[in-house]
């Protein structure tokens, strides 16, 4: 994905979050599961929070032409870590949390460069570029919306 590409995913992604967060800030419903053994809303968007916030720490200082990244954490633990922080918190302090968290990312990577947007680095053995990571961050968005949006509808 282009950089601007990305930027504007990620204004998207703050105006969805915004639209969650009117839509469910007086309702019980963001901390109810979306089907059998799901998640809840609050925890799906602490989760995309959580991964943001590694993410810009943790990895995007190794995206840089030649890197390795690091190993991801063990993701069902960091997982439970983001959801189990979901239940004790307000739905609106959680879609404030994933706001600010991804705009920071968005910050970092718009004052990338074309040299630096475009470096190849590796994730294992597969080679990258912030374009395609992060694209592929968008399309996860998109799968977490998209079940967000079955379970209201």
């Amino acid at each position: 994905m282009e950089q601007q590409q990305v930027l504007q995913a990620f204004d998207d992604y703050e105006i969805y979050m915004e639209s969650l967060q009117k839509t469910l800030a007086e309702s019980d419903e963001a901390h109810k599961p979306i089907a059998d053994g799901k998640w809840s809303i609050a925890q799906m968007v602490m989760h995309l929070a959580e991964w943001d916030r590694f993410i810009r720490s943790e990895r995007l200082p190794q995206m840089k032409q030649g890197g390795h990244l690091d190993p991801l954490p063990e993701a069902d633990k960091f997982n439970r870590h983001a959801i189990d922080k979901a239940k004790s918190m307000e739905f609106p302090a959680i879609v404030t949390q994933a706001i600010e968290e991804r705009s920071l990312l968005k910050k970092r990577l718009a004052s990338a460069t074309p040299s630096q947007w475009n470096a190849a680095f590796y994730v294992d053995d597969k080679e990258m570029t912030m374009g395609r990571y992060f694209g592929n961050l968008t399309k996860h968005d998109a799968h977490h919306f998209q079940q967000i949006n079955t379970f209201l509808t």
